[in-house]
């Protein structure tokens, strides 16, 4: 018999149901208990008598107990799903996609593909800015579905490997747990927040110990074990299940097998933030010998199944054997990288017909500095296969009505020219063509140090090496900030405002000028292709990977 939509939404109810019957009972047996202390300990003390007899609860009491475990639990339960997704985004500090970074372009139309593919289940995007490795699913009571990434997943697997995992995601979302999960994972995520502050207080406290932080402590380590209890209701056959789904979606058993061995056998995100929803994830952000174990307490305890048996399934699907895994992991992470960003190709690219004659290209810079140009002109975009009038391109009609602050146009802080906006690891940056000097937001850059799409020159290699051997920065490092120097932001265009000259970080010896108020960054020539391949140097050199045995 297929596993027909009633079927799914009779788990999914049951498994709700049974989350909240736990959170419940959770909170009658913590009130009980407390209810007993206070009945037998604590009003003994204001009683006549000497003696001590434990006396259990009675009727009355438990009836009172029950209320207020039904309070709490019902208010518990309400505050949680409320704005569910929202508050789990925001402990992840994920984000929603940048349509103008070719990345997240990307990412965005393989949803879109996988939610026609899925019968039109809407499905948003939302990324984490981290190098790590992972990928995640949620779901809410009103019908919203969320398919996350990682920037490191994004920037190092290939388009197959990210349309399986977004297979894999969406079929958590199309079985109905991804909601299940999502609500147990948010009910006593809770709990280890509080936990965290009581141990950061509590080492605070060392030299004073108080007993009643000493008490919060043991309580909250106490429901810490019994949120573990509550993945016995998040079965691992899930992952198995979506792991077949997503092959069925995509018919490729092996770019998801080699999606699974990069993320588990790379970095999987162990200092993401809230650890403790590791059942959102397609693998466990940090390492568990619980999940890779076998047996019953890994059955019951754990929320994914040994990585090496999922794996093993997804090998026997495509007919292979783990060399060609490892071969198509190894190839993927050699693969050619395009030209330095010193013969990039600009962004847009237009023809004039200037009296009747074709001519260009011309760039976004030079359109904007021209003053020949007029709207009712015939332009066509270098690649492109329509001849417009130059008022029907958006682009061009900022232009030519002035728009320059809406259409993202900045001056060079140097020469004084208009910077041309160009795609670089993805994203949209200011490039000047005169100094070569790059203007980037601080988001734009995390995301260029992540991503390792453009490969660097010798000329970069040795200036880099040169830094490297200087070493971190340190007390006898100085900057020329003498304010005749300092240069304005483009954006801010105040003459009062100025950059500061500094070191982009402590860790190397390159320098940048940031503005304070808005977050701009401008590189000058080379500087930001030296931070990248000094960082992606280290990063190599200190990735933790491990061999599948």
């Amino acid at each position: 018999m297929p596993y027909s939509f009633v079927k799914i939404e009779e788990d999914k109810t049951r498994t709700i149901g049974f989350v909240f019957l736990f959170l419940i009972l959770f909170y009658f047996a913590s009130f009980g208990l407390v209810a007993f202390l206070v009945k037998n300990f604590f009003l003994h003390e204001y009683s006549y008598s000497e003696s001590i007899s434990l006396s259990p609860l009675g009727l009355g009491d438990l009836l009172i107990v029950s209320g207020v475990a039904f309070l709490a639990g019902y208010g518990h339960w309400v505050y949680s799903i409320h704005g569910l997704i929202p508050k789990i985004l925001g402990v992840l500090k994920a984000g929603v996609l940048d349509s103008t970074d070719t990345y997240h372009q990307m990412f965005q139309n393989i949803i879109d593909e996988v939610s026609v593919a899925t019968g039109g289940r809407k499905m948003e995007g939302i990324i984490i800015p981290t190098m790590a490795m992972n990928a995640f699913a949620l779901a809410d009571f009103e019908g919203k579905a969320v398919i996350g990434v990682t920037e490191g997943l994004l920037a190092r697997l290939t388009r197959a490997q990210i349309e399986a995992v977004v297979g894999h995601e969406a079929a958590h979302i199309l079985k109905g747990d991804c909601l299940a999960t999502t609500v147990t994972s948010s009910l006593f995520a809770l709990y280890s927040s509080l936990l965290k502050g009581c141990e950061v207080l509590l080492r605070a406290r060392r030299s004073r110990s108080n007993g009643f932080f000493i008490l919060i402590y043991i309580l909250l380590l106490i429901t810490r074990g019994i949120s573990y209890l509550m993945h016995m209701l998040i079965s691992r056959q899930r992952e198995y299940r979506a792991d077949a789904i997503a092959v069925r979606l995509t018919r490729d058993p092996l770019s998801l097998a080699e999606a699974l061995y990069t993320i588990a056998y790379r970095w999987r995100g162990a200092s993401l933030p809230a650890q403790e929803l590791e059942a959102i994830f397609i693998i466990n952000p940090q390492f568990s010998n619980m999940d890779e174990g076998e047996g019953i307490f890994s059955e019951l305890f754990s929320t994914h199944p040994p990585v090496e048996k999922r794996l093993e399934v997804l090998m026997n699907m495509a007919h292979a054997d783990v060399k060609s895994l490892r071969e198509g992991v190894a190839s993927t992470e050699r693969r050619p990288r395009v030209s330095s960003p010193e013969t990039a190709a600009a962004l847009s690219q237009w023809m004039v017909n200037k009296d009747g004659k074709w001519e260009g290209p011309f760039d976004f810079a030079a359109m904007a500095a021209s003053d020949w140009l007029r709207p009712e002109m015939w332009v066509e975009r270098v690649g492109g296969s329509n001849v417009t009038m130059a008022y029907e391109d958006q682009d061009i009609r900022d232009i030519v009505n002035k728009k320059a602050g809406a259409a993202g146009l900045y001056h060079c802080p140097r020469c004084r020219t208009f910077l041309g906006k160009m795609m670089y690891e993805g994203v949209e940056i200011n490039k000047c063509s005169f100094c070569q000097g790059v203007l980037v937001s601080e988001n734009d850059i995390s995301k260029i140090i992540i991503r390792q799409e453009v490969g660097f020159s010798e000329r970069i290699a040795k200036i880099a090496e040169g830094l490297k051997k200087q070493g971190p920065v340190g007390k006898e490092a100085k900057i020329n900030r003498d304010p005749k120097t300092l240069l304005s932001c483009p954006q801010c265009r105040q003459e009062k405002i100025r950059m500061m000259r500094m070191f982009y970080t402590e860790a190397y010896r390159v320098e940048v000028d940031k503005c304070l108020y808005c977050g701009l960054t401008w590189f000058d020539r080379d500087e930001l292709e030296v931070l990248q391949c000094l960082i992606e140097q280290r990063t190599q050199s200190a990735s933790p990977s491990k061999d599948m045995p």
